[in-house]
């Protein structure tokens, strides 16, 4: 049996099904038990069940990650776009027919033109991950050759995908519709929205069902697999966002008369903080008590970039291991430099005032008057760490990746022929989750890293007024990057300080987009989302295109362009084919 399921760890990563095309998915998950999918079928053996396992795993993972490299009917979400280039983190300004160019611009949309919404998840796909779950939760007891602690562990490793694909729901609508069964055709639709507090209450519930049963690790073939960790850091994000200024707070953002419990507690306690800190807490134990931890070897560039680039290292929790690799994968397609997508759409200007300069200071970046080409490498030299693990800077081969031609300049500028080449670099190009990566074609999603619960404690005991304890877990992450320790004890420069460590840490990790809508950060209008979005524009010598430094001759600001926000958007839409069956009740604004 052992032998049997460690195939699953393979299935999981490299989960064949999810590139067979939306069409194949969906009728897969629509037909009802006892159709010709024949389930009983694949609920006879272990050896048979394991690609519906693989096939959860994949299904479930997946929120907020490019699933196909061009969903034209937003079943996953955004057509050709990344989380990144609508938080603000990334400026997008190639292709502007793609979702990620036109929610920029235009904001969320409830319906595309056929129905469905234009947002950073496709609605209907969490329940089809849902659904898929559950058929393996109901049909688990018929394989013939697994003991009843073997299913136990596969029906909670089903429950904590679902408490995750909950938890993904619940930041960006707020209540949802709480499915617990494997729908049938007959009876799918009608399920009206829970409550905002029987959301979290749902997924919290899941969370300490399956933490007593999963395991704590797994021999190395079966790593991927959801832990205890996984349960465990579910209902920690989960609690967080529960105490964060939008939910936890005694009138919503904007109202919904009747029903303004599904998007707004209706109070604000401080409960909720402690609650989160207490969860955050459990994870951080959990986690040192099982071989993780924050990797720190007194060399930051080496220890960020591992911790955030290289496959299976000890900071991450859990990962979507999806390892198809070239063009046809959308993680290579979107986050990788060498392609016109990863490559054509750099680094913002309000994403790299966000980093310090080595020392700790701010660094100060030039005006809309042109500045020599020069002065832009010195103080590209002059920044953090993390800055140099996550970002190339115009014309200059990547720290992150030293001496390798594959990574070199020349080679990443490549990548795209937007303006003749030119044009493409933004503040600098994206190199993150390839640190050391020589040709390797593909990376692990970071979907959980430990220094995430050390700045959930820095933000919760910092929103309790507990100075010392926030700087503690701050002060981890910030020596971890080379930087001095922050001494501020004041609450709200402290907590912009906090906000700030949160936009560095997990540059281009899923987290800003909601991050900064749950914080209700007041210059959201103002350049994050809405509003002027700077950027770098470059002046070449004639002929040249950006390909090594020697093409450069000045640098300075200018506005890419206008970005939309309103305040509708603090949450998602629900779809509007959706909404006119009448069962759902819209969010606000929609």
């Amino acid at each position: 049996m052992k032998n049997r399921l460690s195939k699953i760890y393979l299935l999981a990563i490299l989960s064949t099904f999810l590139l067979m095309g939306s069409s194949c998915q969906d009728e897969f998950l629509k037909k009802p038990l006892g159709s010709d999918l024949n389930v009983d079928s694949i609920f006879s053996t272990s050896s048979k069940v394991e690609s519906a396992i693989a096939r959860a795993y994949g299904l479930s993972l997946a929120s907020g990650i490019p699933m196909s490299p061009w969903d034209h009917n937003n079943t996953y979400m955004l057509m050709g776009a990344s989380l990144p280039m609508i938080s603000g983190e990334i400026n997008p300004i190639k292709y502007n027919w793609t979702d990620g160019w036109r929610v920029a611009r235009s904001g969320l949309m409830a319906d595309n033109g056929s129905g469905k919404t234009m947002s950073d998840d496709g609605f209907g796909t969490n329940y089809r991950a849902i659904r898929h779950d559950y058929l393996v939760i109901e049909n688990i007891e018929n394989v013939s050759d697994m003991s009843d602690t073997e299913k136990a562990q596969v029906i909670a490793e089903m429950k904590v995908l679902i408490a995750y694909r909950y938890l993904e729901m619940f930041k960006r609508y707020g209540g949802v519709p709480i499915v617990n069964q494997t729908l049938s055709v007959a009876d799918e639709i009608m399920i009206p929205r829970a409550t905002l507090e029987e959301t979290l209450n749902h997924i919290v519930d899941i969370c300490d069902e399956v933490v007593t049963i999963l395991p704590d690790s797994y021999t190395r073939t079966w790593t991927g697999r959801a832990t205890k960790g996984m349960a465990l850091a579910v209902k920690a994000e989960a609690l967080l966002y529960a105490s964060r200024p939008l939910f936890n707070a005694s009138s919503p953002y904007m109202d919904l008369g009747e029903h303004n419990n599904l998007i707004c507690f209706g109070n604000n306690d401080n409960s909720r903080w402690q609650k989160a800190i207490d969860a955050s807490l459990a994870v951080i134990e959990w986690a040192e008590s099982n071989g993780y931890h924050i990797i720190d070897t007194n060399n930051p560039l080496d220890d960020y970039g591992t911790a955030v680039s290289t496959p299976g290292n000890a900071e991450v929790l859990v990962a979507y291991k999806y390892q198809f690799q070239g063009w046809g994968s959308p993680l290579h397609r979107f986050y990788n430099p060498h392609t016109e997508d990863g490559g054509s759409n750099g680094m913002s200007f309000v994403q790299l005032l966000q980093y310090y300069k080595a020392d700790g200071n701010d660094q100060e970046w030039t005006d809309e008057t042109l500045s020599p080409f020069s002065e832009y490498m010195t103080k590209m030299e002059e920044m953090e760490p993390r800055l140099k693990a996550s970002v190339a800077g115009a014309g200059m081969d990547p720290w992150n990746n030293p001496n390798d031609i594959y990574w070199s300049s020349q080679v990443l500028a490549n990548a795209s022929t937007y303006n003749g080449r030119g044009g493409t670099e933004g503040c600098a190009r994206r190199v993150k989750f390839w640190y050391k990566a020589g040709t390797r074609e593909w990376f692990e999603f970071p979907i959980y890293r430990l220094a995430e619960f050390y700045l959930n404690l820095a933000e919760a005991y910092n929103e309790l007024g507990q100075s010392g304890k926030s700087l503690e877990y701050l002060n981890v992450i910030r020596d971890r990057a080379g930087l001095p320790d922050v001494e501020e004890t004041d609450q709200d420069e402290l907590r912009k300080i906090i906000q700030r460590e949160w936009a560095i840490e997990f540059f281009e990790e899923n987290h800003r987009l909601h991050d900064v809508k749950h914080w209700k950060l007041d210059a959201i209008d103002k350049g994050i989302i809405g509003g002027e979005k700077y950027t770098f524009k470059f002046e070449y010598k004639n002929g040249s295109y950006g390909e090594v430094v020697d093409d450069y001759i000045s640098y300075a600001r200018e506005v890419a362009f206008s970005g939309y926000w309103s305040d509708k958007q603090f949450l998602n839409p629900f779809p509007q084919i959706e909404i006119n069956k009448g069962y759902l009740v819209q969010n606000p604004g929609y």
